[in-house]
């Protein structure tokens, strides 16, 4: 599915489920919750008592967040190698087009009727029931979204199943017969995986409601799993439609089957519909805006397939290979800040502390800025190198490798853009605004769909590349001017000092792994995977002497804090 490690509505579940454990944490460890008060009286056994209590929930949270971040990061390492043993078995071509054509139907389905808004909207509706003491009206809300939901995704996928053909031809213009065929056979394989989707990540729901978070971890693990090993499995007889059967068996047996054996006695379900339903209002008004919003985070790889499909073979491919790097850097930078910074902007929200909130993203927004210009500057020269480590094997050709390169240089220059608008949507958050942010994005996303048109008819691939950072840009920068309005203490133009420092800082990146590069060309190596790793090894060094030197002069406070808190780090462990 979808950015396949993102794809499945668990495993977006379970990034939600972590952002809420730190707002949690946030608000048990709030200043003001001290213990003595204000007329400095000293506190009763109770409230002992029940401070002990928030210290073991905040233990928890914090545990449940470990093996969340752990699920989420294995899931992405699974990512890499399933990825691998495509590109291995199919290279880049008409083939590997099809079968990630194949996914683009059943996303946005999932998406439009259901997909990642579970651990949002279920999970309060479902904990209320169980704080209050009400395990039977909490059964009853489990089995109403089950049955009613459930029945509307059921007949959406008949429908889709039926009018497949049709459908993808209408999405994929430019595949020919032959693509077409085999786009519709993939579809129609992976189509009946969203039930076992949802389901499961309804289960998952009430799993984390009552504190159990490793089936959510281990669910998306079991997902790849299954598509890496039945397409080594099935691959050679049946080609990508191996990884598709993958993909519906995978859906079956971590997202559905795993968090059913768990919740196995433990929760009764009788078929109950209620389209009017007070509990199912209530659930529909809270999941619609979800449903209905769109960002680029999503659309950007829906257009990447639709306009793809229109281009020479093997573009879909190449366009979702460099994506599947760019977004590592994305998700230790951008997603570990935007975590890290949730926590403290609602303390101080919920203390109308509005300089404070502006403070804190300003710092934060500043130290994810310098580091995503590192990484780009990184990423733009050793993309060939990058790419051939991960790819370049068995059916992936050298000319794939370097057609997914400049692709991958491209992409990489949105890594700033991506990063700002994790952490500064945070901001909304934290004051409990979720409607404008997701207001923001799909108004950038209606404006970006004509630079990706234009873009990609007039340059192809690459164009689409420029057209997905140019997309990018514009909904972080939405994002960032319109939080200007609601808080006028934050500054954007604070942002752009931090972008100019950190052009300098990405360009000694640069700089310094193209002068590795240089001297590992001067060097006779035996072996293409030695010298890749070799011109890696030896220009990521260069590039990091260089980027510290520069450092020492340009931002030497920010330097030596990062470098304290690495030691801190290293000394835990």
């Amino acid at each position: 599915m979808s950015d396949s490690e993102r794809l499945s509505g668990d495993q977006e579940a379970a990034e939600r489920a972590i952002g809420a454990c730190e707002e949690q944490k946030a608000e048990t460890a709030r200043p003001d919750a001290v213990a003595e008060d204000s007329s400095g009286a000293k506190t009763t056994n109770d409230e002992t008592a029940d401070g002990n209590d928030v210290k073991k929930k905040v233990k928890r949270i914090g545990v449940a967040a470990v093996i969340l971040s752990a699920g989420i990061m294995c899931s992405r390492l699974l990512g890499f190698v399933r990825d691998a043993v495509i590109a291995y078995q199919s290279g880049a071509g008409a083939a590997t087009d099809a079968y990630n054509a194949a996914f683009l139907l059943p996303d946005l389905m999932n998406h439009f009727l259901a997909g990642g808004t579970l651990a949002i909207t279920f999970i309060p509706l479902f904990s209320e029931y169980i704080s209050k003491d009400q395990p039977k009206k909490a059964e009853r809300l489990f089995s109403l979204i089950a049955t009613t939901m459930g029945s509307l995704l059921l007949a959406a996928i008949t429908i889709c199943y039926i009018f497949t053909h049709q459908l993808v031809g209408v999405l994929f213009p430019g595949f020919d017969a032959a693509q077409i065929r085999e786009t519709v056979a993939m579809t129609r394989i992976i189509l009946p995986g969203q039930f076992f989707h949802y389901i499961g990540a309804l289960m998952m729901a009430v799993l984390m409601a009552r504190g159990q978070f490793v089936p959510s971890a281990l669910a998306p693990l079991i997902y790849n799993l299954m598509i890496i090993v039945s397409g080594l499995v099935l691959g050679g007889t049946l080609g990508m439609k191996g990884f598709a059967i993958g993909a519906l068996a995978g859906a079956v047996l971590g997202p559905f089957l795993l968090p059913l054996v768990f919740l196995r006695k433990k929760l009764r379900y009788q078929p109950v519909f209620g389209f009017k339903d007070a509990d199912f209002k209530k659930y529909i008004l809270l999941t619609l805006p979800l449903m209905l919003g769109a960002s680029l985070t999503t659309v950007d790889e829906w257009a990447g397939r639709i306009l793809g499909s229109m281009m020479p073979e093997g573009s879909i491919s190449c366009l979702n290979y460099a994506r599947r790097l760019v977004l590592v850097p994305i998700a230790l930078v951008g997603q570990a800040a935007g975590q890290a910074a949730l926590p403290y902007l609602s303390q101080l929200a919920a203390k109308g502390d509005v300089a404070g909130v502006a403070d804190t993203l300003h710092k934060t927004l500043k130290n994810v800025i310098l580091l995503s210009m590192i990484m780009i500057g990184f990423f733009v020269v050793l993309a060939e190198p990058m790419v051939s480590l991960v790819y370049e094997r068995g059916a992936f050709s050298a000319e794939n490798a370097q057609k997914t390169a400049m692709v991958l240089r491209l992409l990489s220059i949105s890594i700033v853009f991506w990063t700002i608008q994790m952490v500064s949507v945070r901001a909304y958050y934290a004051a409990q605004n979720t409607l404008t942010p997701m207001l923001l994005t799909t108004a950038a996303t209606a404006l970006s769909i004509p630079i990706y048109y234009g873009l990609s008819m007039s340059y192809g691939l690459y164009g689409l590349a420029a057209a997905s950072c140019l997309g990018m840009a514009l909904q972080s920068s939405c994002v960032v001017a319109f939080y200007h309005r609601k808080n006028a203490q934050f500054r954007p133009l604070m942002l752009v000092k931090a972008l100019g420092m950190g052009l300098i800082l990405g360009a000694s990146a640069g700089l310094g792994s193209y002068a590795g590069l240089w001297l590992v060309g001067k060097l006779s190596i035996e072996g293409h995977l030695w010298r890749v790793l070799f011109e890696l090894g030896v220009s990521g060094i260069f590039g990091v002497i260089c980027v510290t030197c520069v450092s020492l002069l340009l931002i030497p406070d920010e330097l030596k804090g990062f470098m304290s808190k690495v030691r801190r780090k290293v000394l835990k462990r």
